[in-house]
């Protein structure tokens, strides 16, 4: 019975094996067998996909090529036509560009080409530093010490420079005036503006002053915000009676015209285009002979250029 019983176990086992073997490999024969129908199928599905996203890419490109000859066709007209639309238009006034320091050279110099074609006198070029918005503590009680604002958040501090930028653009400093007292020529001085060019403080600050403020920008996340300080800065003037556009690029990624108050302030969403920059004169003639702002460019809710008077 034991010899048998032995034997029976071995044979059991044996089988359970051999069992085993033949499953697996049956799996193995099966996906061999159907991976041999499947994938063919497969292939050629990817295939024709990938055929099809071909075609689309080449439509697109076409499309894109067609907005592009369009796009140069537009500005060549308006390039053609911008000394007609504003040829000084604005003669007579001086004008100020605050501009952040990410904004682009493009749109910065499309401001100072406009302003000159409409014949103002660009008296200061300044570009905002994201050291406005430090969290070093050093460079926060430099900032606190020149704007007088004590124990406040780099938000409110950044806030606090933009209003009393905005007072100093809205007079120049009394004859005689020590530059220890000049609030433009100590952020100046301690690198929270720049200029790029040499700039007379002493022009700046004229009564109807014009200023223009640019921010925006390429990166999608700027270090200096547009909330943090080129907007403040606009609502500051406005409320100063100041002369005042705000401006960006078409192609921006961060929000700032749309988040300015239109009341009395002319907003340009175009200003790397020529367009923009008429738009950007027209509105600032309209602003100083009606006191009407407006909101301009190719974005939605504005229009392409102010009214022609």
């Amino acid at each position: 019975m034991v010899v048998r019983a032995e034997g029976f176990a071995v044979i059991s086992f044996r089988y359970h094996v051999v069992t085993i073997v033949a499953v697996f490999l049956a799996l193995a024969i099966g996906l061999l067998g159907g991976g041999a129908f499947v994938q063919p199928a497969l292939q050629d599905q990817l295939e024709r996909q990938t055929l099809e996203q071909l075609r689309n890419n080449a439509e697109l490109r076409e499309q894109l090529d067609e907005v592009r000859a369009e796009v140069a066709a537009m500005n060549g007209f308006a390039s053609s036509a911008m000394p007609y639309l504003a040829r000084d238009r604005l003669v007579g006034s001086t004008a100020v560009i605050v501009a952040h320091e990410e904004v682009e050279d493009a749109v910065v110099a499309g401001a100072e080409e406009a302003l000159t074609i409409g014949g103002a006198e660009v008296v200061g070029s300044f570009s905002a530093s994201s050291d406005l918005l430090s969290e070093d503590p050093e460079t926060q009680a430099q900032l606190a010490d020149i704007v007088g604002v004590f124990s406040a958040p780099p938000e409110e501090l950044s806030a606090a420079a933009a209003a009393a930028l905005a007072r100093r653009l809205r007079g120049a400093p009394d004859d005689g005036a020590l530059p220890e007292d000049d609030v433009l020529n100590r952020l100046l001085s301690a690198g929270f503006l720049d200029t790029s060019g040499e700039a007379n403080l002493d022009e700046i600050g004229r009564s109807g002053q014009i200023v223009v403020v640019l921010a925006g920008g390429a990166t999608e996340e700027p270090t200096l915000v547009p909330d943090a300080f080129a907007v403040p800065l606009v609502d500051a003037l406005v409320e100063l009676g100041v002369p005042v556009a705000a401006a960006e690029s078409f192609t921006t990624p961060v929000p700032y015209v749309g988040t300015v108050d239109g009341d009395g302030v002319v907003t340009v969403d175009d200003l790397d285009l020529t367009m923009g920059g008429a738009a950007l004169v027209l509105g600032l003639d309209r602003l100083l002979a009606t006191g009407e702002g407006g909101t301009y460019g190719l974005k939605d809710g504005a229009d392409p250029l102010p009214p022609l008077a």
